[in-house]
């Protein structure tokens, strides 16, 4: 893979799901990789409106909302391989992300435009079972209804199919050796 994306899904600044995509997308450019990092807390998406749209147009064509979306949309484009991070809430994705996952829509139809480009997740919760494989399943669940190839790191011993990791506080996922070397190991 050449270019490679990283969305971060927190609202925070500086959060641990960031940091997860910054080791990845490091480990990725030593490796000679084209890498971005989006952090949907700088962005403004706002949810889908189901108008339909984006449906009566060209494949690809924007969102008829003027936001920052019309920017994500052009970045995976972009990219060859994009790796989706959020926190995990209530045993899911962040909302941020999930308006995102919903405005991809005119990606999406009889084009698949995200079709075979490689997708991984990584997700971030307060305990080692805080319901981060569920937040993962429903972004993988978003790239199989793309038509992505789901990939997870090559790191673990195990063949996991997604970065996991435990964080309490802003900051404290880069202690989680575990997450941060399976991050580095999907770079």
């Amino acid at each position: 893979m050449k270019r490679i994306l990283a969305i971060a899904g927190s609202p925070r600044v500086q959060s641990n799901s960031a940091y997860l995509c910054r080791r990845c997308l490091d480990a990725a450019a030593a490796a000679g990789a084209e890498t971005r990092l989006l952090e949907l807390c700088h962005l403004t998406i706002g949810p889908c409106l189901a108008c339909a749209g984006c449906v009566d147009h060209a494949a690809g064509e924007r969102c008829v909302q003027d936001d920052d979306m019309a920017t994500v949309l052009e970045a995976m484009l972009w990219a060859e391989a994009i790796v989706f991070a959020t926190p995990t809430y209530m045993g899911g994705m962040s909302a941020q992300l999930k308006c995102l996952i919903d405005r991809t829509r005119p990606l999406w139809g009889p084009e698949n435009i995200l079709q075979h480009r490689v997708a991984s997740v990584i997700a971030v919760g307060e305990g080692r079972w805080g319901g981060q494989e569920l937040a993962a399943r429903s972004v993988m669940d978003f790239c199989f209804n793309h038509g992505m190839i789901v990939l997870g790191p090559a790191c673990l011993p195990y063949g996991n199919w997604e970065v996991i990791g435990v964080a309490g506080q802003p900051g404290t996922v880069a202690a989680d050796d575990f997450a941060v070397q399976a991050a580095e190991g999907l770079g």
